[in-house]
C-alpha cells in the first residue's frame, strides 16, 4: 500500500502540472479559448502516467475517489457513508470531508479493502 506522503506528494505534483498547463495555455490562447494542447503527447502522457499511478495503487472504487476529488468542481466535497444498525448505535450517515487531500487520505483508509490495493 503506498504510504500517506507519496500519496499526497504524488497528487500535489499532479495537480502543480494542470495548472502550470492552464497557465501555459492561457498565455497562448486567452480565456476566452481553447487550444488543441490538451491532445498534445505532452498532456496525454502525463494523464496516463496518473491513469498508472490510480490502476497501480487503487481499487476502481478508490481510484472513483481520487478522480472525484481532481475533477470534480463542487463547493464543499464530502462523502457520506451509512453505518449499519448494532447494539449500541442507529443507523446513521456519517459525513467525511473531502476537501484536502489530507482528508481524502483519512477517508480512504475507512476501508482499505475497498479502497486500496495491495493491502
Amino acid at each position: 500500500m503506498i504510504s500517506k506522503e507519496l500519496f499526497i506528494k504524488y497528487l500535489e505534483q499532479y495537480q502543480k502540472f494542470n495548472k502550470a498547463f492552464e497557465r501555459i495555455e492561457e498565455a497562448l490562447m486567452g480565456k476566452k479559448y481553447s487550444s488543441n494542447l490538451y491532445e498534445s503527447d505532452w498532456f496525454e502522457s502525463v494523464g496516463c502516467m496518473l491513469d498508472l499511478f490510480l490502476e497501480s495503487h487503487f481499487t476502481e472504487e478508490g481510484a472513483d475517489w481520487v478522480s472525484y476529488y481532481l475533477w470534480e468542481d463542487v463547493g464543499d466535497k464530502a462523502a457520506y457513508v451509512i453505518q449499519d444498525k448494532d447494539i449500541f448505535n442507529e443507523k446513521r450517515e456519517i459525513r467525511f470531508p473531502l476537501n484536502t487531500l489530507d482528508e481524502l487520505w483519512e477517508f480512504l483508509l475507512t476501508d482499505i479493502n475497498l479502497y486500496f490495493k495491495n493491502v
